[in-house]
């Protein structure tokens, strides 16, 4: 891990550091983050398509990549892109010493301005000669960086999970994150529910036709035809750093040992398999631990999630947008809503917004886990539910569409001559 983080912070300062002299145009910049290479071989499957439209097309791109050190897996930098670690670094550099010098940022808005502050010295520095029509980032990966460098420029985020009204990435009370007003970013969705979910509940008009792209989604598995309940069971967790306040993970690991322990007679007897699955964000450092000793459960955190998906029937999870991809698969997910935190409960964003449509597989008391599975274990009502639920997720995933995204960049290239 020691020596895959020197070789990138070595090749990285090398790109940057030539970058003060040597001028580099590109038609596209991709920005994402090492934890996103999640497919085969390390891929990151949810731009794979678009890097392919721009290799056919011999558009000019580059992609770059920020190291994740905070998770529990190395996940690592792909070796056909370029690391960011060198510019990631000094911004830590920066914000530690604006934070001395000044007083340290409280609010967003506060935050935003250091962000961009340093972003302008970072431009100053090494990205005068840098210059792209198009930005595509994951989670707005360093949006106000290139807001500063090209102020012209069109940002696009992707949509990388599940988007609903009373997501703070989205929108909050009916209003758009402050970043994505400010650094006026376009957004690229998996479906037209989700684009209408953003401008139907915009009070402010931001969300719109013209900054709402429809591109769809790399499906990278297919609906299992005839799907048999095996008994095999994924378990999603979303024991995160983001949920370190008022004790919500430590709250999440009581419930699931309650939750095994008070099925473990049926689940042994009925000879279930369950595989659990960590958060790509969880971090032994600073989240609890969860210890699972009953034969029958095991983690699995390295398998691609989509070969544990397609080799499960039956999927578990408080909120997870896994049960999306598991979805897509015709594998219906139990949800466990016995959390105080509200984004750890499946109410609002499946239920109320996604109207997913088997509401009684929701575990509510411990109990009524064994219920539930013994219910799935007819096959007449396990088929008609992972049918319902495959039909459910088409309204919610298109398949990549190339001809919306070539017409995003046509019209973007347009307005940059």
């Amino acid at each position: 891990m020691i020596t895959n983080n020197f070789k990138d912070f070595l090749s990285s300062s090398i790109y940057f550091i030539r970058l003060i002299f040597t001028t580099k145009n590109y038609d596209v910049v991709f920005m994402s983050t090492s934890f996103f290479n999640r497919g085969q071989e390390g891929e990151n499957y949810l731009l794979s398509p678009m890097i392919k439209y721009c290799i056919e097309n011999e558009l000019s791109f580059v992609v770059f990549e920020d190291t994740y050190f905070k998770s529990y897996l190395s996940y690592k930098v792909n070796k056909k892109s370029t690391p960011f670690i060198f510019i990631s670094l000094i911004q830590i550099i920066l914000r530690k010493l604006f934070n001395f010098l000044y007083k340290k940022p409280i609010t967003k808005n506060e935050i935003y301005l250091q962000d961009v502050k340093i972003s302008k010295i970072l431009k100053r520095i090494f990205f005068t000669k840098f210059h792209s029509k198009v930005y595509i980032t994951l989670i707005r990966n360093n949006a106000t960086l290139w807001r500063a460098i090209n102020p012209d420029a069109c940002i696009a985020d992707y949509q990388h999970g599940s988007i609903w009204n009373g997501n703070h990435g989205y929108l909050k009370n009916g209003h758009p994150q402050k970043e994505i007003k400010l650094n006026n970013i376009v957004n690229l969705v998996y479906s037209d529910f989700f684009k209408s979910l953003l401008i139907d509940n915009d009070k402010s008009c931001f969300f719109n036709d013209s900054n709402v792209y429809t591109v769809g989604l790399n499906k990278i598995a297919n609906k299992i035809s005839n799907k048999k309940n095996i008994k095999k069971i994924l378990f999603t967790l979303q024991i995160a750093p983001d949920f370190r306040e008022n004790k919500i993970n430590e709250k999440s690991v009581e419930i699931v040992q309650k939750l095994l322990n008070t099925s473990n007679k049926f689940l042994q007897k009925n000879n279930y398999e369950i595989i659990f699955r960590h958060h790509p964000r969880y971090s032994k450092f600073n989240c609890p631990d969860i210890e699972i000793d009953h034969e029958y459960a095991r983690f699995d955190n390295k398998t691609p999630l989509s070969e544990l998906l397609s080799s499960s029937s039956i999927h578990i999870t408080f909120s997870s947008t896994s049960a999306l991809d598991a979805a897509m698969l015709s594998i219906p997910s139990i949800f466990i809503d016995m959390h105080s935190h509200w984004q750890l409960s499946p109410n609002e964003n499946f239920f109320k917004q996604y109207n997913y449509p088997c509401k009684d597989l929701v575990v509510k008391n411990f109990e009524d886990l064994e219920l539930i599975l013994l219910k799935l274990e007819s096959q007449t009502i396990f088929e008609s539910i992972s049918n319902d639920i495959y039909a459910w997720s088409n309204d919610l995933y298109n398949n990549f569409d190339k001809s919306v995204f070539a017409d995003f960049l046509t019209n973007e290239f347009k307005k940059s001559n």
